[in-house]
């Protein structure tokens, strides 16, 4: 990693773009934007998406009460659900359009009373030390040139016996790189990182892990369902855009048949 370099503005120009932004409404189910959870194999890419969340939630502990940042908020589905679980809720994003979206959303549902979302970069969360009960990341650590920064953040805004409760796509252990680049670099990310190399740098800032799992399923049918989305025409989505994702997702699609990019998460506790 390039310690004090961070590729924050590439991933605000990334979920800034209005086609990318159409297609994660149209394709992606529009709350959310990480990978889903697939226990049959039939459940839609958005419902899969609330389901994966659950079970994050469910493996870090989180209950009502506890009060959760999530520092790569996205359009604000997770914020959505803690709220109203009964959890005191906040969110960070890099992306203009995605606060906005996720305020938007938020006030749609009634609940822009009970969340805070706000622009934000994880490399330095404004947040005085020891302040949350529960931070939460989904699928977005993969833009960081600096992984290890973001894990000192999050334990330094964690009171002690504080969870992390962190998924993200991954480098396979023995992957090609190549193959990884070619999927990633939509994302403007490098391949690299393996689940791993996230545990070793939770532990680097001062975690201890209370949980590990790897799904590399859930993210292979997840992409099978967005490249059948993106079979036909959308309705909405630019059609050269269309085009391009669709080609991105081929790229991403065959990464994972070999085997060479996985999807992880991990629960880590600051001792306490």
């Amino acid at each position: 990693m390039d310690g004090g370099k961070t590729d924050a503005a590439e991933a605000a120009a990334y979920y800034d773009d209005a086609d990318v932004a159409a297609f994660y409404r149209l394709c992606w189910g529009g709350d959310d934007i990480h990978i889903g959870r697939y226990d049959t194999g039939a459940e839609s890419v958005a419902d899969a998406s609330v389901a994966m969340t659950r079970h994050l939630l469910s493996l870090a502990g989180i209950v009502a009460g506890d009060r959760v940042l999530d520092i790569a908020c996205g359009y604000g589905g997770t914020l959505r659900l803690l709220a109203r679980m009964g959890c005191p809720a906040a969110g960070i994003d890099i992306s203009g359009r995605a606060v906005t979206e996720a305020r938007r959303r938020n006030a749609e549902a009634g609940l822009d009373d009970r969340i805070d979302v706000r622009l934000g970069d994880f490399h330095e969360i404004g947040e005085p030390d020891g302040a949350w009960d529960a931070a939460i990341c989904q699928e977005s650590l993969i833009h960081s040139t600096d992984r290890p920064r973001v894990m000192a953040e999050v334990h330094r805004v964690l009171r002690p016996g504080g969870v992390f409760a962190l998924s993200d796509i991954l480098t396979a252990p023995g992957a090609d790189e190549a193959l990884v680049n070619e999927a990633f670099a939509r994302l403007g990310a490098r391949a690299g990182a393996t689940p791993a190399d996230y545990r070793a740098m939770a532990e680097a800032a001062g975690f201890e892990i209370a949980a590990s799992e790897e799904r590399p399923r859930d993210i292979r049918t997840h992409y099978d369902k967005l490249a059948e989305a993106l079979s036909d025409p959308v309705p909405g989505l630019d059609p050269d855009a269309r085009d391009a994702i669709a080609q991105s997702v081929a790229r991403w699609r065959k990464a994972l048949a070999g085997g060479h990019i996985t999807w992880a998460c991990l629960v880590a506790r600051k001792p306490g």
